[in-house]
């Protein structure tokens, strides 16, 4: 009786020592992705003032120097306003390549889970199965953030782009 009593007892321990360091494994693993995540948030809040720093700044001086371009007859000046436009181009692609830089694979790599998965569906099973099911939610959210300043930097791009094109088409008039 004291016998099973003590098999009882100590099968109960052995259970709750692997529970709860299974428990410390997984509170590690989330805890890390949440470091990650934090990180990745930072460096897109960068992205997105250096966005607001160019549309705030930057267009409006490549809007004055097309302005100076239409009424400037000197090749020279014409030529620096180029080259002008050309940096600030420069710029948001920069900023482009630094906000695909951020990845929402190293929030998984963080959490020891696999972010090359074949399919998105068998990844988001494998977070759920083992109790990460946040980590793959803070991905998501890390790639909406990332799609909306793409598309904003696009969007800029392509008004540069168009600024660009503009001053090239004086200088050949």
């Amino acid at each position: 009786m004291v016998l099973g009593i003590a098999a009882i007892t100590g099968g109960s321990l052995y259970l709750t020592m692997r529970y709860l360091k299974a428990d410390q494994q997984r509170t590690e693993r989330v805890r890390a992705a949440r470091q990650k995540y934090k990180d990745l948030l930072g460096e897109l809040n960068e992205c997105k003032g250096l966005l607001s720093f160019i549309d705030s700044e930057s267009l409006p001086h490549a809007e004055k120097l097309v302005e100076e371009a239409k009424t400037t007859a000197d090749g020279q000046r014409l030529s620096a306003i180029g080259r002008e436009l050309f940096g600030i181009s420069d710029q948001l692609t920069r900023l482009m390549e630094k906000i695909d830089g951020v990845a929402p694979a190293l929030v998984l790599e963080a959490s020891q889970l696999d972010p090359w998965a074949e399919h998105e569906e068998e990844l988001k099973l494998d977070a759920v199965r083992t109790g990460l099911g946040q980590v793959f939610e803070m991905t998501g959210d890390i790639r909406a953030i990332r799609r909306g300043l793409i598309r904003k930097a696009e969007r800029k791009a392509q008004v540069i782009d168009g600024l660009r094109k503009t001053v090239a088409g004086i200088g050949r008039e």
